[in-house]
């Protein structure tokens, strides 16, 4: 028995040496891949936003400017990179990183949704893109896109949500549904893994494995390490953002398109439970109609196919709905 025992002590130090040794080859690999991306050229521009610089992607010239604000997301302008090869230039179209995510700088601004949209405000301003901007806001970025109308209602001609977040989903969901959708990212194991090599990893297939995200998929993993800590931020104030985010219940005339999921397995893999599965997606499909009463002019569109990221499950559905919205917009001169 004695040496039983010995012998398992053996193996768990054996263990604990192990795990120690790949703690540190995971470190030593983390910092080597950081030092990396300083040879990564960023693809934008940057311009200085209260004594920090943001980088932006910008492609054609004129008005209006459609103007992409990303969801609660790591990959920053990476998300709208796609989209933006496939849109005319006869107008602008514009992404950008939020403070701390991919190349933009953290900054001291909170991480409020005031503070945000005053970020993205001058930071359009200092980039001289034309008015008026057309916002296309996806899930939190839907959310934050309230702050840009309600501050700024006077340069905004016209504002997409695709499968934008609600607020105030509380209202619409069980006390247990809302607990589970609402529980946010393991924010203790994320900043572990991001400091050993491990968050890098995890997300390096964030895109699909197709070749117009080929580009997206080199960068994303090797710049994670900037995105991580200000994503994590960003889900600290999340609470806040979306109750402020509440109160901003009308956008007045400005025209509204709403494009919403339309999948009915887009939860199969989130939620198991068959019945709060069914909730969820009679819920949001609620959400979404409500979305209508933002606008006195506002319509719907069901994407069809696709799941939350409708970006890119049907990039289709998010172009033709920005062309529509800029012929509408240009129409009305």
């Amino acid at each position: 028995m004695k040496a039983f025992f010995k012998w398992i002590k053996r193996i768990g130090l054996g263990l604990v040496a192990l795990i120690i040794l790949l703690l540190i080859a995971g470190f030593i690999f983390e910092r080597i891949s950081r030092n990396d991306t300083k040879k990564i050229t960023p693809d934008g521009n940057f311009a200085e936003v209260d004594n920090h610089r943001l980088h932006y992607y910008k492609k054609g010239n004129g008005g209006p400017t459609v103007v992409f604000e990303t969801a609660f997301d790591p990959a920053g302008h990476l998300q709208w990179y796609h989209i933006q090869q496939q849109l005319p230039v006869s107008y602008t179209s514009f992404s950008y990183d939020r403070s701390g995510i991919l190349w933009s700088e953290r900054g001291e601004n909170p991480k409020s949704g005031k503070k945000m949209a005053e970020e993205l405000h001058l930071l359009l301003e200092k980039s001289n893109v034309p008015k008026p901007y057309i916002l296309v806001g996806h899930s939190f970025g839907g959310t934050l896109v309230r702050f840009f109308v309600n501050q700024y209602p006077q340069d905004v001609a016209g504002i997409i949500l695709v499968d934008s977040q609600c607020p105030d989903d509380k209202k619409y969901l069980s006390p247990e549904l809302f607990e589970m959708v609402n529980q946010g990212l393991p924010s203790g194991f994320l900043k572990f893994a991001n400091t050993f090599g491990v968050a890098r990893l995890m997300f390096k297939g964030m895109f699909p494995a197709e070749k117009q995200y080929k580009y997206q998929n080199s960068i994303m993993p090797a710049l994670l390490y900037k995105s991580a800590d200000a994503v994590l931020e960003e889900q600290d104030h999340m609470s806040s953002i979306k109750k402020e985010a509440a109160k901003i219940k009308s956008f007045g005339t400005i025209p509204l398109l709403i494009l919403t999921a339309s999948d009915p397995k887009r939860y199969d893999s989130s939620i198991k439970d068959e019945e709060l599965k069914l909730e969820m997606i009679n819920a949001w499909d609620k959400m979404q109609k409500d979305f209508l009463l933002l606008s006195t002019d506002s319509k719907q569109v069901m994407a069809p196919n696709s799941g939350h990221y409708i970006n890119q499950d049907n990039p289709k559905v998010v172009e033709k709905a920005i062309n529509d919205m800029v012929d509408k917009i240009l129409h009305q001169k």
